[in-house]
């Protein structure tokens, strides 16, 4: 009798693992080796009897389709999970961050202190506080613009965050479904006949290549869901960063009306700090800046993990109707 590994089809079917297929000496799949820890309860036994009563080893022209229809759930499952829109709402609000910056700091606080030479002599402090103003009120528009696009991308991505619990959860049951498909096929493989005509492929042949098919479909489908959790982390933490962002610029601004006596009784009595000013700039640049490294080092491993999750889907059956 051919020798085998220590684990067959039905015994990683069971148990959730997912690895790579064993095969025996004759090519005829015989078992998975395991490279992940249990994560899918087992499928039902009534329904694996069902399925191993309805699959008739004396119709191997049926082999070919077995458990399509199991298959094309598992796919259609992980495409919610491979669907990646928060490496586009992580590219607007990096834009975002970026031009908050530069309207930040191209603010020149230095223009309130007074000149030197002849040109200071017509420079009066009412003056250099009036320009500085003005400059600020130009600014301050686009600030208040840009932190509500930032909250506005953070709310996105947290909703994106949420709606990946019931897409990963979406994708057990399909994978219990096909395990119940794997091993019924196991099951039956000893009833299926090892003799075939010259030329033609055993029965038995045929229906364990379809079971290995069906397990490397569970495998890509298994290893969709770790992957699945890194997008979802990712656009957890932009979106706590993004959050601050925008609260640090609603601070700045309001720091910075305060600092220039826009809102005080006494406007023109005003004499603003330029240092203090400059270093509220300096605070909100920082905070934009640890902004933007969240967003980079997110689609870093967002980057990584589409890229992993486009190659398992390239293993899985496109969706189709049949058994």
């Amino acid at each position: 009798m051919p020798g085998k590994g220590p684990a067959t089809i039905g015994d990683a079917s069971r148990d959730g693992r997912c690895g790579v297929t064993e095969t025996d000496s004759r090519g005829i799949v015989v078992g998975m080796t395991s490279t992940a820890s249990s994560v899918i309860p087992d499928p039902a036994a009534e329904r694996i009897a069902e399925l191993k009563a309805a699959l008739d080893p004396r119709s191997p022209d049926s082999f070919a389709s077995y458990g399509a229809e199991a298959e094309a759930a598992v796919a259609q499952a992980c495409t919610a999970l491979a669907r990646d829109d928060g490496a586009r709402i992580s590219q607007a609000a990096r834009a975002c961050l970026d031009q908050a910056t530069s309207a930040a700091s191209a603010l020149n606080p230095g223009a309130l202190t007074p000149r030197r030479g002849l040109a200071g002599l017509f420079d009066s402090r009412g003056r250099r506080l009036k320009r500085v103003r003005e400059a600020f009120a130009g600014v301050d528009r686009q600030l208040a613009e840009a932190g509500g696009q930032l909250k506005s991308q953070a709310g996105a991505l947290k909703a994106r965050a949420v709606e990946l619990d019931p897409a990963h959860d979406g994708v057990r049951q399909p994978i219990i479904d096909l395990g119940a498909w794997i091993e019924a096929g196991r099951q039956r493989l000893v009833d299926a006949s090892p003799e075939a005509p010259e030329g033609e492929t055993p029965p038995r042949d045929q229906l364990s290549a379809r079971l290995e098919g069906l397990a490397a479909s569970r495998m890509s489908a298994l290893a969709h869901l770790p992957l699945a959790r890194v997008l979802q982390n990712a656009d957890a933490v932009a979106a706590e960063r993004l959050d601050a962002a925008a609260s640090a610029i609603e601070a700045w601004r309001a720091d910075w009306r305060k600092g220039l006596g826009i809102e005080g009784k006494r406007s023109r009595k005003v004499q603003p700090e330029p240092s203090q000013l400059a270093g509220l700039t300096e605070q909100l640049t920082r905070s934009l800046g640890r902004a933007g490294q969240a967003l980079n080092d997110g689609a870093s491993r967002r980057s990584q993990a589409a890229g992993r999750l486009a190659a398992l889907n390239r293993n899985l059956a496109p969706p189709s109707s049949g058994q």
